[in-house]
C-alpha cells in the first residue's frame, strides 16, 4: 500500500516551479510593492494554492468564531500575495513560510478588530492622560527588529540565518502585540503556533545574548 503524501492538499514542487516563474515575469515598480506587468492566469493559479493553506489554518484555529470567514480569507490571501516576490529557496518551504505569513497576519487581523470592538470612549481617559506621554512602541520595535536583522545577517549564514531571521519576525510579532513579555510560556506557546519549537527560541536569546549591548543600546 503507498503512503498517503504529507500535505497532499498542496502540491509543494508545482507551487514552486509556478512561484519562480512568477518572478521571472513579473515587473515590480520602483517602490517595490506595485506590480506593472505579470501572468494573471498563473498569479490566479497560485493564489488557489495557497488559498488552501490559509483555509485549513482558519479552520484549525478556529479564527472564524472571531471574525468574518471571507474577510479573514482576504485578509491572509493578500499578506501572502504580496510577499510572493520574496520568497527564495533558502526561506525553506513555500508551505511552511506562506504559512506563517498567514498566521501572523490572521493574529494581527483579529487582535486588532478586538481592539476596535472594545474601544472605549476616549472622553473617559481624558482626564488620566491628558499630560502622559505615551510611549512609541512601533518606532521602538522597529529599531530592534532593524538591529536584529542586521546582526542576524552579518553573523550568520545558511539554515541558522534562514531559522534566525523567522524566530526573529516572530518575536517582534508577539512584542508588538503584548508590548512586554508576558511569561515565557506565553512566548513559547505563541512560538509553537507558528512552528516554531522551544529549543530555538530558547538557542536564539542565548546567542543573541551576546549582542545584547547592541541591540538595547541607548535605551533608558
Amino acid at each position: 500500500m503507498a503512503k498517503a503524501k504529507k500535505r497532499n492538499y498542496f502540491d509543494e514542487e508545482n507551487f514552486r516551479k509556478m512561484l519562480y516563474e512568477y518572478q521571472e515575469v513579473t515587473e515590480v515598480g520602483e517602490d517595490g510593492k506595485t506590480i506593472i506587468k505579470t501572468d494573471k492566469v498563473l498569479q490566479e493559479k497560485m493564489v488557489k494554492e495557497i488559498e488552501k493553506i490559509v483555509n485549513a489554518i482558519i479552520m484549525v484555529y478556529r479564527y472564524y468564531i472571531f471574525e468574518d470567514y471571507d474577510d479573514l480569507k482576504q485578509h491572509a490571501l493578500h499578506a501572502c500575495f504580496t510577499n510572493f516576490m520574496k520568497f527564495t529557496p533558502e526561506k525553506g518551504t513555500a508551505f511552511n513560510y506562506y504559512s506563517i505569513i498567514s498566521k501572523i497576519s490572521l493574529l494581527n487581523y483579529t487582535d486588532r478588530k478586538k481592539k476596535h470592538r472594545n474601544h472605549q470612549n476616549i472622553e473617559d481617559f481624558t482626564f488620566v492622560l491628558e499630560h502622559r506621554e505615551e510611549p512609541n512602541y512601533e518606532l521602538f520595535f522597529d529599531e530592534v527588529e532593524d538591529t536584529l536583522f542586521g546582526i542576524i545577517d552579518e553573523n550568520f549564514i545558511g539554515k541558522k540565518r534562514t531559522e534566525f531571521v523567522k524566530i526573529a519576525s516572530v518575536i517582534i510579532d508577539y512584542l508588538r502585540k503584548t508590548k512586554k513579555f508576558v511569561s515565557k510560556s506565553d512566548l513559547y506557546a505563541w512560538g509553537r503556533s507558528l512552528g516554531i519549537k522551544n529549543n530555538q527560541i530558547r538557542e536564539f536569546v542565548k546567542e543573541m545574548g551576546v549582542y545584547r549591548a547592541e541591540i538595547f543600546e541607548g535605551i533608558e
